[in-house]
């Protein structure tokens, strides 16, 4: 069992160190991170923590945001865990995680840009047929979107995302 919990304030470095290791050379997710953090998008009960031995290993990001018919969604991104923890079962643990605690709350989905093969086992789907359009260019088989059970098939439109991703 992999030991979770909500990121606190004294996990900042350490998260930043796990993005930075994750996604080298690039510090773009953890610099996202950070501005999520400090523009209040995250959704701070959302974002949590792996650790091992207690050491911060892995973590996962939720952000508000919503469609443009007004609708309120969740952006997942990043999710990163230091690669030599990769395929232990961390990454998996955050995301199931995250979404069980996303179901109770009264956004109506989470939405990703997200490797085809790994997040369908946790339920997402193409976004598209949905009526969820991604604001940017993006293969459609990575665009995709988890319906929570505040979902209401009304809920359509484009994804807009907090200021802090850059559009």
């Amino acid at each position: 069992m992999h030991e979770l919990r909500p990121e606190q304030p004294w996990d900042f470095a350490d998260v930043r160190l796990v993005d930075e290791r994750a996604f080298a050379p690039s510090r773009e997710e953890a610099d996202l991170v950070e501005a999520l953090r400090v523009s209040g998008a995250h959704v701070p009960e959302l974002c949590l923590v792996a650790l091992r031995g207690g050491v911060v290993v892995g973590h996962v990001t939720f952000s508000r945001a919503h469609l443009d018919s007004g609708h309120p969604v969740l952006a997942l991104a990043p999710m990163a865990v230091l690669p030599e923890y990769q395929r232990q079962g961390f990454g998996p643990a955050l995301v199931s995680e995250g979404l069980r605690r996303a179901a109770e709350t009264a956004f109506l989905m989470v939405v990703l840009v997200g490797h085809p093969t790994f997040y369908p086992r946790f339920g997402f789907e193409p976004a598209e047929p949905l009526g969820i359009d991604a604001p940017f260019e993006v293969p459609s088989e990575a665009w995709m979107a988890y319906r929570l059970p505040a979902y209401r098939r009304e809920a359509r439109g484009t994804v807009v995302y907090p200021a802090a991703f850059g559009m």
